[in-house]
Order: C-alpha cells, then structure tokens, then sequence
C-alpha cells in the first residue's frame, strides 16, 4: 500500500490503521492531530480507522500559548 505522509511517499507492507501507522514510525501522540484526505480524525477512532491505498495523511502537533 502506498501513502503520502506529510507529503513523503510511504510504502506500508500491510493494510493498517492509523494507530499502527504512528506506532510503526514511532510517533508521539501527545497533542499529535491527523488529518486523512483532508478531514480530521478524531483521535477515539484512530485504532480502528483503516488505511487506503494512496491516502494522504498529515500530522499536526497542537501548540498551547499565547
């Protein structure tokens, strides 16, 4: 399966969830957003949200502050 993930080409060996993806990259998901062909996912539903061939995932960190 390929994706784009923050626009860089990924090639994935098996169809898997976001959650699977952020742990395979090893990802922090603390104040981590993603957006998948530009809706946002809630994070409650990232374990069970299954990845299509040629998504494109982005990732935001939230930054608090003013």
């Amino acid at each position: 399966m390929h994706i784009m993930l923050n626009d860089t080409p990924l090639q994935l060996a098996a169809v898997s969830t976001l959650a699977q993806l952020l742990q395979q990259q090893q990802l922090n998901t603390e104040g981590l957003a993603i957006a998948v062909n530009d809706s946002v996912i809630a994070k409650r539903l990232w374990h069970e949200y299954q990845l299509q061939n040629h998504d494109q995932i982005q990732l935001f960190q939230i930054v608090t502050g003013g």
